[in-house]
């Protein structure tokens, strides 16, 4: 089932285009590291309105493992939509994050802090993904539909370098393949260098919600939806192998997998069930655990085994055995969100 609140969702599909060039990094300048070991960016749908107002209140709040606030920046409008996808990028190794607006079809930069670098506009989008190599930014692109239509590549100054033809809902960075998966009805590896195809499989009837990428040893973890009027479409975690073979499939039945993010450190995969709580599954496609929570996504912690659970209120960090760690307030209520930990 979709979760929108009134017609929004249907404000949310995306369109744009593009010829593949070198990258262009050359005036990129590469900040210093002084961020926190690990924490969790978190884009929200705190403000009700999305259309009619001069300025928005949806915000982009920086946490630190420690449960400390570093920024929130507000101003974003955005809307629900069918998973909680990457809308946001973080580059660690030139200390940028970059944010969508679904609704306010642009694309802002931030250093670490806060500051806003970029802003790239006119840019209709579900999903970004950074190359940790270049620092260009992958965005998928759609002409109307959640199942998209191109796939555009960004320098880090904002300008547009490429446009490859594979589509999706979501993309995640590979870092054993140097490479971009994107998950949507189909499954899509792409060369990071080169935007090659390297395959592309049908892997539901409807569409993926999430996916995520175990950077060791290269499995893809993929959430993908049921829908009531899409024969043949079920609520499942699929997991596949470096090369797209599909080695685990796990049905999660009536249950609405709306996220999916793996553990770096043990491969166990976490899987927001909008609404109801966190599971947790072994590298194997093994149930292991699972707490409830009127949970919107959530996010494996980097440096830990802990994992990041966002509800309507706030944000929580929460233990492996669904002990909750540290809180931490969002500005106001929210009815979505997106989440990435760096």
């Amino acid at each position: 089932m979709y979760h929108t609140r009134r017609a929004k969702i249907a404000l949310f599909l995306v369109a744009l285009a593009f010829s593949p060039v070198a990258p262009d990094v050359g005036s990129a300048p590469v900040p210093k590291k002084d961020s926190p070991k690990s924490g969790v960016l978190v884009l929200d749908d705190c403000d009700e309105a999305f259309r009619g107002k001069q300025a928005y209140e949806d915000n982009l709040s920086s946490i630190g493992g420690d449960g400390k606030l570093l920024f929130r920046v507000s101003g974003f409008n955005n809307c629900e939509a069918i998973g909680s996808n990457h809308m946001i990028a973080a580059d660690g190794k030139r200390g940028w994050i970059w944010a969508l607006e679904n609704v306010g079809h642009r694309i802002r930069k931030f250093d670490r802090k806060g500051k806003e670098l970029l802003i790239i506009k006119d840019v209709k989008a579900s999903a970004v993904a950074v190359d940790p190599q270049t620092g260009n930014l992958w965005v998928l692109t759609s002409s109307g539909t959640i199942h998209g239509d191109k796939t555009a590549v960004y320098s880090p100054l904002g300008k547009r370098l490429a446009t490859y033809d594979a589509s999706g809902w979501d993309i995640a960075y590979d870092q054993r393949g140097k490479a971009f998966w994107i998950a949507g009805p189909n499954l899509s590896k792409v060369d990071a260098a080169t935007g090659k195809v390297a395959f592309t499989k049908k892997i539901t009837t409807w569409c993926a919600s999430s996916l995520s990428v175990h950077h060791k040893t290269g499995k893809v973890w993929v959430a993908v939806r049921q829908h009531p009027q899409v024969t043949g479409s079920k609520n499942q975690l699929l997991g596949f192998d470096n090369n797209g073979t599909l080695k685990h499939t796990v049905d999660l039945e009536d249950t609405t997998p709306f996220r999916v993010s793996v553990d770096q450190k043990s491969a166990a995969v976490w899987v927001t069930i909008f609404g109801k709580g966190v599971q947790r599954y072994s590298g194997e496609g093994k149930k292991e655990a699972e707490h409830k929570f009127e949970v919107l996504c959530a996010a494996a912690d980097l440096s830990t085994s802990d994992v990041w659970v966002v509800t309507r209120t706030e944000v929580l960090r929460v233990s492996p055995a669904g002990k909750v760690l540290k809180r931490i307030k969002h500005r106001s209520k929210t009815s979505q969100a997106w989440i990435i930990a760096f």
